[in-house]
């Protein structure tokens, strides 16, 4: 049974490597779409945002099955119950892919704002979705807080973008509306790189039964009562 049961769990890892590609496509497409003014490239993300939304409904059917037909201990359940989480955050990632290509119809090409670090912020989630995937795959503690730490770098870029993109509506103000795209676009690639973050979070959780927001509040707490 105990062998059976690592094999259902050794696919479950198939599968979610299988859902962080195709979110890292998504991301791809998305900013690419944006950059190169790609009609196909935008439709393709909705096209990927529906395969990462079934490829959830898939493992979570796998998850459930794992639960109800075998007797996993503490671990498993821990590994089980955060993977269900991770699928939350990839499909909301998903999600936010698909909000960046919408926003793309409306922008006819990026113009003089191509200096911006749109694909930068783009190439830094994608990084981050891959690591906080693979942390969970070969269960490595060092790498999830490796992708926690990163979360940095990507907030530093969405700051770069936020103050030129002010800068420049300052200066242009007729071009307002394509400045405020820009920046929701760069705040989506903000909140995808905290959605990797929390995919990390589950993992150390997955491998240590404490989570790091549990931590947080614990000390919190603490300095608030001494």
């Amino acid at each position: 049974m105990r062998n059976r049961f690592d094999e259902q769990l050794e696919q479950l890892h198939v599968e979610l490597i299988k859902m962080g590609a195709l979110c890292e496509e998504a991301i791809s497409s998305s900013v690419k779409a944006l950059l190169e003014h790609d009609e196909q490239l935008r439709k393709k993300t909705f096209d990927i945002d529906s395969q990462i939304d079934q490829k959830e409904r898939d493992i979570e059917g796998m998850c459930l099955k794992l639960l109800l037909s075998q007797q996993p201990v503490a671990r498993d359940l821990r590994m089980i119950s955060s993977a269900l989480k991770m699928i939350s955050d990839m499909e909301r990632i998903g999600d936010q892919a698909a909000d960046i290509a919408e926003i793309t119809g409306y922008i006819n090409g990026m113009g003089g704002q191509h200096r911006l670090p749109i694909d930068e912020m783009a190439q830094a989630t994608i990084k981050m979705v891959t690591d906080s995937v693979q942390s969970f795959v070969s269960q490595d503690l060092e790498l999830v807080h490796a992708v926690i730490a990163y979360d940095d770098v990507v907030d530093g870029l969405f700051d770069r973008v936020r103050a030129q993109l002010i800068s420049l509506l300052g200066a242009d103000s007729a071009n307002g509306g394509l400045y405020l795209d820009l920046l929701m676009i760069a705040k989506y690639f903000e909140r995808i790189g905290d959605h990797a973050t929390n995919i990390a979070e589950w993992v150390e959780f997955s491998l240590t039964g404490v989570h790091a927001r549990q931590t947080d509040n614990k000390e919190i707490k603490q300095k608030e009562e001494s």
